[in-house]
């Protein structure tokens, strides 16, 4: 059974994403690493190439610059994944990384929904890390589980929107959830542990945005504080590099920030999960068991 990886990158290097590293993670759990890289020439490619590892496989693409920034990234991904030849996929983004002791378990729960059969997925949880990477953002907005680890071997898999989840296509229309097992494995997601420099030539780069000419982008200290948490474990080793030299450790929260309605949906929110046990954080799954 192959274990293939699919992901999408532009830019990458000019945008500060840790891609290398990510792929770096992802090699340590699978048989393939294919990923469509953008056309902008700022030395990603070649840093890709750089990492000189047979797994790795580059599909050069065209980004339509007219089209939603989400609609790309899912067809982005899409190009990769259809291009993948193993039966299970993990779908990774250029801020994600697996943690390389979670692969051991990973693996063999692959092979045992694999054996099932009736398995279309396998939810992995999340870290977000928020303003530097010993914090992490821990409300009900943030989603904690997806199914990024699809079975394709007999499946119509495609990604509606965006590159957070995936979904199945049944009959000739509809689409589906998958069926999904819970692992016990992590993503670890670094998009909002970047420089704020890169923060700030992404939004610059992008078509339509709201910041006038010349000021510049803070994404960090506008949150409510009551929404992160310290982050107690340990990053994966291929990460360890781009933390220390090229993360934001920059960040305190702003003690006088005022908090929006949506900060108070938020901590409403976050306040009833405490209360009955529960999860409002978005999901895109159906959850199922695997036979004994």
């Amino acid at each position: 059974m192959k274990i293939s990886a699919c992901s999408f990158i532009n830019k990458g290097t000019t945008l500060g994403y840790p891609f290398i590293e990510s792929i770096r993670s992802a090699l340590e759990l699978v048989d393939e690493f294919v990923i469509a890289v953008g056309p902008e020439p700022d030395g990603t490619r070649e840093a890709i190439e750089a990492i000189d590892d047979p797994r790795i496989r580059i599909i050069d693409t065209t980004w339509d610059p007219g089209a939603p920034g989400s609609f790309v990234h899912g067809q982005q991904t899409m190009v990769a994944l259809y291009n993948c030849t193993g039966s299970w996929v993990l779908s990774i983004q250029g801020d994600e990384a697996i943690h390389e002791d979670d692969c051991p378990e990973l693996r063999l729960l692959i092979k045992r929904a694999h054996a099932d059969g009736r398995a279309d997925a396998i939810v992995m949880n999340y870290h977000h890390f928020y303003g530097r990477p010993d914090l992490l953002a821990t409300g009900p907005r943030w989603y904690r589980a997806e199914a990024r680890l699809m079975r394709t071997e007999g499946r119509r898999v495609i990604i509606p929107t965006g590159a957070q989840f995936l979904a199945n296509i049944t009959g000739r229309h509809k689409l589906t959830w998958p069926r999904a097992v819970k692992s016990n494995a992590w993503f670890y997601h670094y998009g909002w542990v970047r420089s704020a420099e890169s923060h700030d030539r992404k939004i610059r780069a992008a078509k339509h945005h709201r910041h006038p000419e010349g000021a510049p982008v803070d994404p960090y200290h506008q949150v409510d504080a009551r929404m992160l948490a310290p982050f107690k474990g340990t990053h994966p080793a291929a990460m360890q590099p781009w933390l220390d030299g090229s993360a934001n450790w920059d960040f305190e929260p702003d003690p006088k920030y005022t908090l929006s309605m949506r900060d108070h949906r938020q901590r409403f929110k976050a306040g009833l999960e405490k209360l009955l046990r529960a999860d409002f954080s978005c999901t895109h799954f159906r959850r199922m068991r695997l036979k004994s």
